[in-house]
């Protein structure tokens, strides 16, 4: 039986056959190819459907025996069905995921001007899109072009909406930053088409910049979605679309515990971890592994300045996936690359606990009450600021796991045995 699947170059860390799995489709699969092994790909067709990834976008239009009219004027194919009589008809879904992503998001983009970053096959297929919508002024820079990543802060400082087409920042190359969007001064939207992390840089920086934004998982589940409408798995169910974003959403997430020194970060991922059938991890194990001693002697020998140096590789490191359940030392929010890390995957969930309330014991740098005063002073603002929510512990783990797991909208996981 014939399969469905991605063709690509590099496909290793895909989304794309999990969210066609959700979508009801179990015979998709991907194609990861080299650019001379296309010719036979295509001639052979032992396919019963494609999608088409970066970099064989444009190239994949030579192969279509029709196109659609979307994929005729952009320029571009990643959707490619096969009727009865074998005939490969080439369409474009990733310009109706991106308009729905620009809906989604509540970016507005009439009467704007728009700087989209990359030029290519995306690139393209955005530009369409932009146009559709009424964008006033489109700029489209590039690595080596006129207008570039180094000059366009000086050419086109008055940009209202950004969006990144490039994989800058993708996993694993978590943390690049193409452009600094800080510096744009009438900047009101952010789009960014990377979904792994679940906030690249840009993304971070549109929150600080409180303004509206959006990555690229919306664009992939409804570009998704609409494919296997176009194979014939599903028909037209707009539920369907939004519960396999949701689940993918939910799953990408990192749980992160934030909060004071004996606010319970560890006790409350443990049983969140169990709950959810999640990896639990807590950062000061991990470090201790690797330095081979507890924290507190750690710091006794070598400084905390040497344990936080430790804390943020770890950090950077573990947050790069999804999915788990991470519990964190109370002073992890005090450096900005650390609050990057929380926040890449991040669900992040701040514990807080009335002062008196506090088991201290054991814990390094916190000697008496007017150094947690202080503490609390410091690093409450910090953990308010990342927050997603903020849950008030109680003496019952499983009270305020309940109330995490509500507030999030998860759903526990059946425990068998």
């Amino acid at each position: 039986m014939k399969t469905y699947g991605l063709l690509g170059k590099q496909l290793l860390h895909s989304l794309s056959p999990e969210i066609h799995r959700e979508l009801g489709n179990f015979r998709y699969e991907l194609f990861q190819l080299e650019e001379d092994e296309l010719d036979s790909f295509f001639e052979k067709r032992e396919f019963a459907g494609l999608n088409v990834t970066t970099p064989y976008k444009e190239r994949a239009v030579k192969y279509c025996d029709e196109l659609s009219d979307n994929a005729k004027r952009i320029g571009c194919v990643d959707t490619i069905t096969v009727d009865e009589n074998g005939k490969l008809r080439g369409a474009n879904t990733e310009y109706d995921g991106f308009l729905y992503t620009v809906q989604k998001s509540g970016i507005e983009v009439e009467g704007k001007k728009v700087v989209i970053l990359g030029n290519g096959g995306s690139a393209h297929t955005v530009e369409a899109a932009i146009t559709t919508l009424g964008a006033k002024e489109i700029i489209i820079a590039s690595e080596n072009g006129n207008v570039n990543f180094s000059n366009i802060y000086d050419l086109h400082p008055d940009a209202n909406v950004i969006i990144n087409t490039t994989e800058t920042g993708m996993y694993p190359n978590n943390g690049e930053r193409i452009i600094n969007i800080k510096r744009f001064s009438d900047l009101c939207g952010a789009i960014d088409l990377i979904y792994n992390p679940r906030r690249t840089r840009l993304i971070c920086d549109a929150e600080d910049m409180d303004i509206p934004n959006i990555d690229g998982l919306s664009m992939l589940v409804a570009q998704a979605y609409m494919t296997e409408c176009k194979f014939g798995i599903i028909e037209s169910d707009i539920n369907l679309m939004m519960k396999t974003y949701k689940t993918m959403s939910d799953r990408r997430k990192n749980i992160m515990f934030v909060g004071m020194p004996g606010s319970g970060k560890t006790t409350n991922a443990t049983v969140v971890a169990a709950k959810l059938a999640r990896p639990c991890i807590d950062v000061d194990k991990i470090i201790e592994m690797k330095a081979g001693m507890p924290v507190a002697q750690i710091v006794r020998a070598y400084g905390e300045k040497y344990y936080r140096e430790l804390e943020t590789e770890a950090l950077r490191k573990i947050t790069r996936n999804g999915g788990q359940v991470i519990s964190t030392d109370s002073g992890v929010v005090l450096s900005l690359e650390n609050q990057y890390y929380i926040r890449q995957n991040g669900y992040v969930v701040y514990l807080h606990r009335p002062l008196d309330e506090l088991k201290s014991n054991g814990v390094p740098l916190i000697r008496n009450r007017e150094a947690l005063e202080r503490v609390l002073k410091e690093r409450e603002p910090l953990y308010k600021f990342l927050a997603d929510i903020t849950v008030e512990v109680t003496d019952n783990a499983e009270t305020t796991v309940s109330e995490v797991i509500e507030r999030m909208g998860f759903k526990e996981t059946p425990q068998t045995f």
